[in-house]
């Protein structure tokens, strides 16, 4: 499917929830039916509906932006700030906001009269004033907003002559580039930005990177026409699309803010596809990514709008719109600098060593005949019932048969309810997380776990060693994982030094195991999968062997 077929696919589903004829604070905003909230941010889609009513003609995308841009004046401060939400004091999304009216006045500005393309553009230099006073070393964020700030500062402080916020986003740009870790991963989505763990682990989180900061700095290279930053910002697209799988998904299954994670992104970025098309003119692979990105983000897409995961429509969870409307822009960027990126080279992860180690994120990449996996015990922690550690397989893939597993959170929980759904289906509502489990202490969330692994030809072997342990890292009896990686499929030894636990594997259908029985359907909001939780009981003195191979 084209971009602008995409677009407007999701587009005429948003306006079908436009509120009219209410109140004047309501009316011409989205009213979400997942969420049953309006989502502030979606007055950012101002951007994607100038571009459909300068593309198709249709007045009706015109005026929907015009409403929704009057309406959002009732998020607006008197500082030049934007508020998050009707019930949020957050207002970091306020360089998202000027991102949009950017874009919407460059490109499109003509269509709207005269007297309202300057109140837009008042607005969006209020929005530049306020991001150039707030966002410095020192704001209280993670770093995609850093990296947005360079982002938004150096394009309008070209557009508008104005130096001093050309060298501000100079100064934010520099700030990011300093925080690349040795395998070319950018860190700092967490707080502190600057947190080193006991493992000596930095805050990284695969979908904010790729879906937010890495397009912010690419904005800001190509805006200050700055070559030596273009190429570095190159390299780290490269860095990172070494977690794009095979479909176009991502694997964020042990991101610092994986609560978020879609599958194929993260919940309100705006999308890498854009950046990375963009970058693939020159750089097949990336050109192969953007491709594949916008084919799930078709694939996922039910009742016009993009769901929060694969299996979220087979399930019956409504989709959540801010999904739709903050990647719309991507869709609209692809549609504007007539990009349309084709499916022409294997991605980094098809072509990558049998094991590569990522200390900064204490994770191990796998890459064995069709087999890919990721193990690891990363210890920064974001929030209790975060992503996984303790050596887990937070990641099973197979090339003919796509995922197998696919951990996120360790335990649901609303950590951002505004950006976050919950669901009335809570029988089938679990972790999808591999583990050994006692009561409330699992080797997942064990962030102390030693990995040890080795590369023998065609066979990866990783072993773990840790405590089961609660959330309070409280450890209880030692267990053992030993895992092998074979181009016949994959074998998973668990044992525990005292009393007993059990070993839980949750797997899609395409899964076939032995040594485990097959338990109760789980589902998580949270990746978006639907599995079937496998059982073992594991007892002190007897190791349990599970082999996973395609069903």
């Amino acid at each position: 499917m084209e971009s602008l077929s995409l677009l407007k696919q999701w587009c005429d589903a948003l306006l079908e929830y436009r509120v009219e004829k209410l109140h004047p604070r309501l009316d011409g905003a989205l009213l979400c039916p997942a969420c049953q909230v309006v989502h502030g941010r979606c007055g950012e889609l101002v951007y994607p509906l100038l571009c459909l009513a300068d593309r198709t003609g249709e007045a009706r995308y015109l005026d929907a932006a015009r409403k929704l841009f009057e309406w959002s004046e009732s998020l607006a401060c008197d500082d030049g700030s934007i508020y998050n939400d009707g019930q949020s004091a957050w207002r970091g999304i306020t360089v998202f906001a000027a991102l949009s009216l950017r874009e919407a006045l460059h490109r499109h500005g003509q269509l709207l009269p005269a007297a309202e393309r300057a109140a837009w553009q008042a607005r969006l230099l209020a929005h530049g004033e306020w991001v150039h006073r707030n966002i410095r070393p020192g704001f209280e964020s993670n770093i995609n907003y850093y990296a947005a700030g360079a982002g938004a500062l150096a394009v309008l402080g070209r557009d508008y002559d104005c130096p001093d916020w050309s060298a501000h986003a100079d100064e934010l740009a520099q700030f990011c580039l300093a925080r690349i870790s040795p395998e070319g991963l950018l860190c700092g989505e967490g707080k502190p930005i600057d947190a080193v763990t006991a493992k000596g682990c930095r805050p990284v989180d695969i979908g904010y990177n790729l879906e937010e900061s890495l397009p912010g700095l690419l904005q800001y290279a190509r805006a200050r026409e700055n070559t030596a930053v273009l190429a570095q910002v190159h390299e780290l697209f490269r860095a990172h699309a070494a977690f794009l799988l095979p479909d176009g998904g991502m694997d964020n299954s042990f991101g610092t803010r994986n609560f978020k994670w879609t599958y194929w992104g993260s919940r309100t970025s705006e999308g890498g596809a854009y950046a990375l098309a963009w970058l693939g003119q020159t750089d097949p692979a990336l050109q192969s990514a953007a491709a594949r990105e916008l084919a799930l983000w078709e694939k996922t897409t039910h009742g016009g709008l993009l769901t929060g995961g694969p299996d979220y429509a087979k399930r019956g969870q409504p989709a959540c719109i801010h999904h739709a409307f903050s990647h719309a822009k991507a869709l609209a960027e692809l549609v504007d600098d007539g990009l349309t990126p084709q499916d022409t080279a294997p991605l980094p992860r098809e072509t990558a060593a049998p094991l590569t180690a990522y200390p900064v994120l204490d994770t191990y990449l796998v890459h064995v005949g069709d087999w890919m996996a990721t193990v690891t015990g990363y210890d920064f922690r974001y929030l209790k019932g975060g992503h996984v550690s303790g050596g887990t397989l937070s990641l099973l893939y197979h090339q003919n048969a796509g995922v197998l597993a696919a951990s996120a959170m360790t335990r649901y929980s609303l950590y951002e309810a505004h950006n976050m759904q919950q669901s009335g289906a809570l029988a089938a509502q679990g972790s999808l997380t591999p583990r050994l489990q006692s009561g409330h202490f699992a080797s997942c969330l064990d962030e102390s776990a030693v990995l040890h692994a080795e590369e023998n030809g065609d066979i990866v072997e990783i072993t773990v060693q840790g405590y089961l342990r609660d959330e309070d890292q409280t450890p209880a009896a030692p267990y053992r994982f030993a895992y092998r990686f074979a181009r016949d499929g994959v074998r998973l030894t668990a044992e525990v030094a005292a009393g007993e636990a059990e070993l839980l594997l949750p797997l899609t259908d395409s899964a076939a195991v032995q040594g485990a029985e097959k338990g109760r359907p789980v589902f998580s909001l949270a990746g978006g999968f639907a599995m079937t939780e496998y059982r073992a009981m594991v007892r002190a003195g007897t190791p349990v062997t599970v082999c996973i191979g395609c069903g």
